[in-house]
């Protein structure tokens, strides 16, 4: 006769807070694709409805922060006379790491924001980072008429390089992906983490070079070599040089071709420790 695990399982059933194997956790999250789509959809028509300007937010948001970046870097602290033309370099960088900053600012928080689904429906956690992610990308996508507006605005002109910045983006994704999921492992179980979490991504866009080249604000401040090394090749600074190299005709980003091989780096090891880290707390998330 068989036992009541033995005729659960057969029922298909599982054990609840049970580690699945890994391919058959990341099986599990493409037959909820439809899942993760839709509510990503529905967290950004929430968050439209809860603010007066709706979706113009999701435009206003890197427009207005472009603008105080201008005034305060390019104006008061003279950051324009580093750059040809400052205003694209400025667009590029603000709308490119805005995506990266709100992926991981709102996948972080995906977890310990929605402990209840998680006991509620039989959906794997990595659903919700993945959601939160991909509801980024999308207000990324929306914003891109503004961003091309803009250097056009200031004289860029089209060039074949355009058509790497879609490559440039395809790289960008995994890695804010991977980090999201690391994120929301740390502060699913220390969620004073959220607290700093804003303030270190905002410094961190200041050493990626949002603002300035950060190479030679480097070599102003006469700082080692090593140093240097580590600001031109972090994750953040590597994303915007891509980026600006596809877009910008009047900069060259320091790295050169490196930057690509850098990206690429990256994205994958991000993508690999987030999915393997975040799969081995699978069953304590909602849980602790």
């Amino acid at each position: 006769m068989d036992s009541p695990a033995q005729r659960a399982q057969a029922s298909g059933l599982q054990r609840v807070g049970v580690r699945p194997t890994l391919a058959n956790y990341l099986g599990s999250l493409w037959q909820r694709r439809d899942f993760v789509r839709v509510y990503a959809r529905a967290k950004t028509q929430a968050g439209h409805r809860a603010r007066r300007l709706g979706p113009l937010w999701e435009i206003l948001d890197p427009l207005t922060t472009m603008v105080t970046y201008w005034v305060l870097f390019g104006v008061l602290l003279g950051a324009r006379a580093s750059v040809e033309n400052y205003l694209g370099f400025l667009a590029v960088g603000v709308f490119t790491f805005a995506v990266i900053r709100r992926s991981l600012q709102s996948g972080s928080r995906s977890i310990s924001a929605n402990r209840g689904m998680l006991t509620s429906l039989p959906i794997p956690a990595v659903v919700l980072p993945t959601s939160a992610v991909i509801q980024q990308v999308r207000a990324f996508v929306v914003s891109l008429p503004v961003l091309i507006a803009v250097l056009l605005i200031t004289g860029e002109p089209i060039t074949w390089s355009w058509l790497l910045a879609p490559v440039a983006v395809l790289l960008i994704v995994p890695f804010a992906w991977g980090s999201a999921l690391l994120l929301a492992r740390a502060l699913s179980h220390t969620p004073d983490i959220g607290g700093v979490l804003p303030l270190v991504l905002r410094l961190w866009g200041l050493a990626s070079g949002v603002m300035f080249p950060v190479t030679e604000r480097a070599a102003q401040l006469d700082l080692p070599t090593w140093i240097e090394g580590i600001l031109l090749y972090n994750p953040g600074a590597v994303y915007l040089a891509v980026m600006r190299d596809a877009l910008l005709h009047s900069y060259d980003s320091p790295g050169g071709a490196g930057n690509w091989l850098a990206a690429a780096l990256w994205s994958v090891t991000a993508l690999v420790a987030g999915v393997v880290v975040f799969w081995r707390g699978e069953g304590s998330y909602g849980r602790d």
